[in-house]
């Protein structure tokens, strides 16, 4: 950020077209944009607040995605913001099915809001690539709420789930509607800087193995 910010700094309108000098500027505010999207989804998801780490995490990979078909080195690591982005939906889905299993109404509800508003309307995102973690990671989620087929349970449960199921196996790769994008927070560039640093120092590394 420090070494975008400085290339600005050496461009002067009176050197430069000032079409290239708004390109400029524009690029450093999507990387910016971009980067408090990722540090704040990865400040919540290392929170365990999962809900709200979602859309961070979602809109600050498709953000990076747009970055980096400008260049290799113009964002993020693309291994990394893919695997919390996966993560928290595979949370999520854990969260979701857990509430389902206490059979109390009230979790039920709960739980089975946060599949159909938060996780199965982002299952598209991971199946259009075709991405081998980001597809066990559909199929984990998927046969979670097959295994309670043949279990026993309450009628009343039984026809949630039997309503609910299409909608988690049947979605395709086609993005319908979605979410508005998070409202971002503000920070000077030395604290975000400082911050990112922080997130990145305690979050960094992706497992090899695994989703």
């Amino acid at each position: 950020m420090n070494v975008a910010r400085a290339k600005l700094d050496l461009i002067k309108p009176e050197e430069v077209n000032m079409d290239e000098y708004e390109m400029w500027h524009q690029a450093y505010r999507n990387f910016r944009e971009t980067t408090i999207s990722m540090m704040t989804g990865l400040e919540l998801f290392q929170k365990t607040n999962y809900i709200d780490a979602l859309m961070y995490l979602i809109y600050a990979y498709q953000y990076n995605k747009e970055l980096l078909s400008k260049g290799l080195y113009r964002g993020h690591d693309e291994e990394l913001l893919g695997h919390y982005r996966r993560q928290c939906l595979l949370k999520l889905n854990e969260q979701a099915a857990a509430m389902f299993e206490s059979g109390e109404e009230a979790e039920v509800n709960t739980g089975l809001g946060i599949m159909n508003e938060l996780v199965v309307p982002c299952i598209p995102l991971l199946l259009i690539h075709d991405t081998e973690r980001d597809l066990l990671a559909v199929e984990d989620m998927r046969n979670r709420w097959c295994s309670y087929l043949g279990q026993e349970m309450e009628s009343n449960l039984q026809e949630r789930l039997t309503d609910f199921l299409p909608k988690l196996l049947d979605c395709s790769t086609e993005i319908k509607s979605f979410h508005d994008p998070p409202k971002l927070p503000t920070f000077s560039t030395l604290d975000l800087s400082e911050r990112f640093s922080l997130v990145m120092a305690a979050m960094g590394r992706v497992p090899t193995e695994g989703r």
